[in-house]
């Protein structure tokens, strides 16, 4: 063998090794885009259950929020009504004190003048009897 045959045989040896080498890096490559694949094929499923699920939530939450809103629209004049019904207890109350203050003062003025009317029977008849005892 020559040393040209030689060196042909070293660079056929390299040339199948690299083709090897070749090889087996595409075939991992390959397996790897595979499983790359694999993996998003299930994250996309997943992604899509997931969009479902949230569309669920999305719908009960308007249906919930609704559903409130309608309530509330419900009960305010009921609360309006309270609040008509507690100023009108509170105009009940005033109206109350005033009638009181106004037989507070009616009593104040019938006592004034029952005093003087009692002072002046009194005096009226102090007065007689003594009248009376002077005549016989």
């Amino acid at each position: 063998m020559t040393v040209g045959q030689l060196a042909g045989m070293i660079a056929a040896v390299a040339f199948v090794v690299l083709v090897i080498a070749l090889v087996w890096f595409l075939v991992q490559v390959v397996k790897a885009i595979q499983q790359a694949t694999a993996n998003l094929a299930d994250l996309t499923k997943e992604a899509t259950e997931l969009s479902h699920q949230a569309d669920g939530i999305l719908k009960n939450t308007n249906e919930l929020l609704e559903d409130i809103n309608d309530k509330a629209d419900k009960v305010d004049p009921a609360f309006v009504a309270v609040g008509e019904v507690g100023q009108s207890v509170s105009d009940l109350n005033d109206a109350s004190r005033d009638f009181m203050d106004h037989l507070a003062q009616r009593r104040a003025r019938r006592n004034k003048w029952t005093t003087k009317l009692g002072e002046a029977v009194a005096v009226s008849l102090f007065n007689r009897l003594k009248n009376r005892k002077k005549e016989k």
